[in-house]
């Protein structure tokens, strides 16, 4: 079952995530998914593991570290 939301990005955020996308072929709502998994698998290993309280906090400008790829333009 697919549910369909409006979520709010950052521009930076949006302009990297459709970078990736194309070079992975994937959708932006496939690499939202696939994110939003990954992050929910970490908690509820973390959690599992009674040590939720005392990682640090993920910030959004270490994902977006983390998806950006490096982009060669070419001038014509």
């Amino acid at each position: 079952m697919v549910k369909s939301v409006t979520i709010d990005l950052d521009a930076e955020l949006h302009d990297v995530l459709q970078t990736k996308a194309a070079c992975t072929s994937c959708s932006l709502s496939q690499l939202v998914n696939m994110a939003i998994r990954e992050f929910m698998a970490d908690d509820e290993d973390l959690i599992a593991a009674g040590e939720a309280n005392s990682e640090p906090p993920i910030y959004c400008s270490e994902v977006v570290q983390e998806l950006c790829i490096p982009i060669h333009l070419v001038a014509s």
